[in-house]
């Protein structure tokens, strides 16, 4: 290859893309954590590395060659830069001050940064997303299964269950006894679509009697005393002693419901409970969790009263509330759902994101000129809740 090809290619547009480079490496070491807690799924036998890592190994040696400094020898050799954060591998890439502060690798782990940016990359197979996938269509299947055919219940039931997830991180198997009574609807095989749910979302532990632990009080996570719960954003604080009562078995959050969907949503439950819990605006909005089914997170109607007392909608803000630790990654994979109705978007984050001094910026500049982003506006929680209550006190002007 010529010397100006060379400069041609490595100064391409699309392989400049520093992002969608860490994107196809972040999801092939992805595939490669689960090979190795894998073993047996016949997914390596091959012998050859995911073609996502092959492709992020290319751009990099590319990259490399571009800004005259030597590439990576080998596979083991990038593998050893990802365990050090970005911003001091060998070639300079265009990712923003904050994402160069990660690594991809810690221990033999994926770091969160990279959990993110794989679960951008169309070959990842992570196994935490799966279960993630899966905890997401048991709710759903739980949700029409005792909703009927009325379509506000089965909005209901889902809500009430995405709700359980993110306030309940341990369950005993009397609670789930309960749960059953509760909506009792089950699969041909007998088993109830509550259970199916819990099974897919937590783990079990065989016990007997009275299980107590300590919970976050910020967070509301199971913790060790003396060690901190590792939730983005938590306060923290002394820890809470908690039990419940079993008869054989406990279940507490799978890690993938942890992560995916209990963490982020604190943000999703702050922002409903702020608002619906404030006395001064009840009977003047009304605050819907999840709906249609999780189309967006939060939607809030605005109410009006007429003259005989009626009271009537006359405004609809919708919330997509995120939690993720990249406003760049967040910003690429966000995308306002097509058809839903609302005179108002928001794309919602919470305060220690917000509080990162480039995040909100970073995070408007990646959604900028984005087709599916149009007429979304990004705010901070404790904004978006402000904003909600000025928008209060001006319709009963």
């Amino acid at each position: 290859m010529t010397a100006e090809a060379s400069k041609a290619r490595s100064s391409s547009p699309t392989l400049a893309d520093d992002y969608l480079t860490v994107t196809m490496l972040c999801g092939g070491l992805a595939q490669m954590v689960r090979w190795r807690n894998h073993p047996r799924s016949g997914a390596a036998d091959a012998g050859l590395l995911p073609a996502s890592w092959r492709v992020g190994f290319s751009r990099v040696w590319w990259r490399c060659l571009g800004q005259g400094v030597e590439g990576p020898a080998s596979d083991l050799e990038l593998m050893t830069w990802c365990t050090r954060p970005l911003i001091t591998w060998d070639v300079d890439l265009a990712l923003s001050d904050s994402d160069l502060q990660h690594e991809l690798l810690v221990g033999d782990e994926l770091s969160m940064f990279a959990e993110q940016a794989a679960r951008l990359a169309s070959s990842t197979d992570v196994e935490a997303e799966w279960v993630e996938n899966q905890v997401f269509k048991a709710i759903r299947a739980a949700a029409a299964a005792n909703g009927g055919t009325d379509d506000q219940q089965v909005e209901a039931v889902y809500a009430a269950l995405r709700r359980l997830l993110i306030d309940r991180p341990v369950l005993s198997d009397t609670d789930l006894l309960r749960l059953e009574q509760q909506l009792p609807e089950a699969d041909n095989s007998g088993q109830t679509y509550v259970r199916r749910l819990i099974e897919h979302a937590y783990t079990t532990t065989p016990a007997s009697g009275t299980y107590r632990y300590l919970t976050c009080p910020g967070c509301g996570n199971p913790v060790l005393d003396g060690e901190p719960c590792g939730t983005p954003g938590c306060t923290g604080g002394i820890p809470e002693p908690k039990s419940v009562k079993t008869s054989r078995r406990f279940y507490e959050h799978h890690r993938a419901t942890r992560r995916f969907i209990h963490d982020p949503g604190l943000v999703e439950v702050r922002i409903m409970d702020a608002l619906s819990k404030d006395p001064t605006l009840e009977g003047r909005l009304e605050v819907v969790a999840y709906p249609r089914l999780d189309m967006v997170d939060i939607l809030i109607e605005f109410l009006r009263r007429d003259g005989r007392g009626e009271v009537s909608v006359c405004e609809v803000w919708a919330v997509d509330a995120k939690d993720q630790l990249s406003a760049r990654l967040l910003g690429r994979r966000f995308e306002w759902p097509a058809g839903f109705p609302c005179d108002k978007r928001f794309l919602a984050v919470p305060k220690h994101r917000a509080d990162q001094g480039q995040y909100l910026k970073e995070l408007k500049s990646e959604l900028d000129g984005r087709p599916r982003s149009a007429g979304v506006t990004v705010i901070s929680e404790d904004a978006l809740i402000e904003l909600v209550k000025v928008r209060v006190k001006e319709l009963a002007a």
